[in-house]
């Protein structure tokens, strides 16, 4: 995976270019078959997902009225993801009868193309066709389907945290300086939360800073060099991993854990609409 910020610079079929960036949202993408027979594994991939606070896009499941479903659903979330998974089960015909999934295969193929790191999952009881045959495939059954997709979600989670790009830090103290003397010091990571809300910004350049006087943070991105439009474009992704985050927890049943507590009541504090 490179380790700079890449923008689509040019479509897969020829529309206008995007512009989406490149592992630019806490994003995991699968593609996977639609037949009822995979629902409860869907669910487990997309529960043990949303364990780690990314989200999950199951194309599938998305309906999105009056835009183009290939831009929106598919290739500009393939796009944004930090890793993906490929569910390599075949589909079913009427007659029960199985046949490899077009759609599912077509999307691996682009994961591939631009880069990705792909955990891609097959039954044990089934053959990959031959044009994928040689590529490293996860083989599950039943009774290890969870163990095996657990471990593997990890690893890529570990692995787009490598890849991140993290700002190099100032060379000189002045943007510290400056902070300190206002009561600002470099956040702890290692409490959850913070981390979470780290991470938000950590690969696009961001540094995150806490007053605990006052419970306040702020964001600082060292852009001095940088081209004030590439400074826009990472301020705005960064909104927009934030919002998102945000908007998902908000839909889930109340009664969540506390981290997603932790985050609503920080999401409040960076934005000032805490009561």
């Amino acid at each position: 995976m490179d380790e700079t910020l890449r923008k689509n610079e040019k479509c897969f079929i020829g529309m206008p270019s995007c512009g989406y960036v490149y592992e630019s949202a806490k994003l995991c993408f699968v593609a996977c078959p639609s037949h009822e027979k995979y629902t409860l594994k869907i669910e487990v991939i997309k529960d043990i997902i949303e364990s780690y606070q990314y989200e999950c896009h199951v194309a599938l499941k998305r309906i999105d009225p009056g835009n183009f479903a290939f831009c929106t659903k598919i290739c500009s979330k393939i796009i944004q993801a930090q890793f993906c998974i490929a569910f390599l089960d075949p589909s079913f015909d009427d007659d029960d009868s199985e046949y490899p999934n077009p759609n599912v295969h077509f999307e691996y193929g682009m994961m591939i193309s631009q880069n990705k790191y792909v955990i891609p999952l097959q039954d044990e009881k089934h053959d990959l066709p031959f044009n994928i045959s040689p590529l490293d495939t996860i083989k599950y059954n039943d009774s290890n389907f969870k163990q095996k997709v657990t471990e593997a979600i990890e690893f890529a989670i570990k692995k787009s945290a490598e890849n991140k790009i993290a700002g190099a830090l100032p060379q000189s103290p002045e943007l510290f300086t400056f902070y300190n003397l206002y009561g600002y010091r470099l956040t702890d990571t290692n409490l959850n939360f913070l981390k979470l809300l780290y991470e938000f910004g950590s690969n696009l350049g961001f540094f995150l800073f806490d007053n605990k006087k006052n419970d306040t943070y702020k964001y600082i991105g060292p852009f001095d060099n940088e081209d004030p439009k590439l400074a826009i474009l990472h301020t705005k992704l960064l909104v927009e991993n934030i919002v998102r985050t945000y908007e998902d927890i908000k839909k889930r049943p109340k009664g969540s854990d506390s981290i997603e507590i932790s985050v609503k009541v920080y999401f409040q504090l960076l934005t000032g609409q805490m009561t």
